[in-house]
């Protein structure tokens, strides 16, 4: 998997599950993100995904994507934080940086995934 931000293409090292599975299904997505909690940004999906066999935590890393089943949700974090007692599910870390560009973001941001 690849996204784009400003121009430059960063790669995602997926997990192996039916989540991502799903996600890339949808491919190409272009997603406009809200900056939420100081250390992420998240947009809603059009369809439902499987979660089946995906890995859930409550501690998120800089650069990784999660999926928050509640709110049918793509989250990219750009700093580690607890978020317990909410979980999500892992889809993958950006290589690259992506954390410390999105660190210096605005509000809302627009990023492109590709596979």
């Amino acid at each position: 998997m690849e996204l784009v931000f400003n121009g430059r293409k960063y790669s995602v090292r997926t997990e192996v599950n039916s989540l991502t599975a799903s996600i890339e299904g949808m491919l190409p997505l272009v997603l406009k993100l809200s900056r939420s909690a100081d250390h992420e940004y998240y947009t809603s999906l059009q369809h439902k995904v499987s979660v089946d066999g995906a890995e859930s935590t409550s501690h998120v890393k800089a650069g990784w994507i999660y999926f928050f089943k509640d709110w049918n949700a793509i989250a990219l974090n750009f700093k580690e934080t607890e978020i317990a007692p909410y979980k999500v599910y892992v889809i993958g870390e950006v290589t690259g940086g992506i954390d410390k560009v999105l660190t210096g973001e605005g509000q809302n941001v627009e990023v492109e995934i590709t596979e």
